[in-house]
């Protein structure tokens, strides 16, 4: 026989659960932080719950907070490759280059088709300015989701950084083609520097 208490327990975590994540997707994360926290007194070991409130506390700006809580949520799963990457992505943030790549590559371990985590891991290698490991980061992301915007764009500055012209014009023109519509600056930094490589290599006379 299941025990009332328990059942009552599950229902308010449930409860609880819901409505911090509606409060998350809203972006209202400080309110969610609020319901992710009551969870967790009623889960503790909830390596999931863990990395979810670390989303939220980065994106509030309380980075060692957020680090704490990835951690936590590692040390209950340690295979949990989600976990990894948002610790990677909190890492590049703060430009720690080299442990955001480490992140990375214990997610990809995990999950070694995941465009985004590539994607990010290209950014960290690139800040890094080790161009040509950035270059291959980004092109395994666009080979397995060509539709991955910013991941063509990591490969223009990538061909760039390398006096790689052409292909840095044909990535950019590929990033612009998939995010035009966003009417962004990065947009608008694209065509700049297309324009600009092909002055360079005198194809606009």
């Amino acid at each position: 026989m299941n025990n009332p208490e328990d059942e009552k327990n599950k229902v308010e975590k449930i409860a609880l659960l819901n409505e911090g994540k509606q409060l998350f997707r809203r972006g209202n994360y400080k309110a969610a932080l609020l319901y992710f926290d009551q969870a967790l007194e009623l889960d503790p070991d909830n390596s999931k719950l863990w990395d979810t409130r670390g989303v939220a506390l980065s994106r509030v700006g309380l980075k060692e907070e957020a680090q704490e809580s990835f951690e936590v949520a590692l040390d209950l799963e340690p295979d949990n490759s989600r976990a990894w990457s948002n610790l990677g992505v909190l890492y590049a943030s703060q430009a720690r280059f080299e442990e955001a790549v480490n992140s990375f590559d214990h997610s990809l371990e995990l999950e070694q088709d995941n465009d985004e985590v590539w994607n990010n891991r290209g950014s960290a290698l690139f800040g890094m300015k080790k161009y040509k490991d950035a270059l291959e980061s980004f092109t395994r992301a666009t080979e397995l989701n060509p539709e991955n915007a910013q991941a063509w764009a990591g490969k223009g500055s990538a061909h760039n950084f390398l006096d790689e012209y052409p292909e840095a014009i044909e990535a950019l023109e590929k990033f612009i083609e998939l995010a035009s519509s966003t009417l962004s600056p990065q947009v608008e930094e694209a065509w700049a520097l297309i324009f600009e490589l092909k002055m360079k290599n005198g194809l606009i006379k």
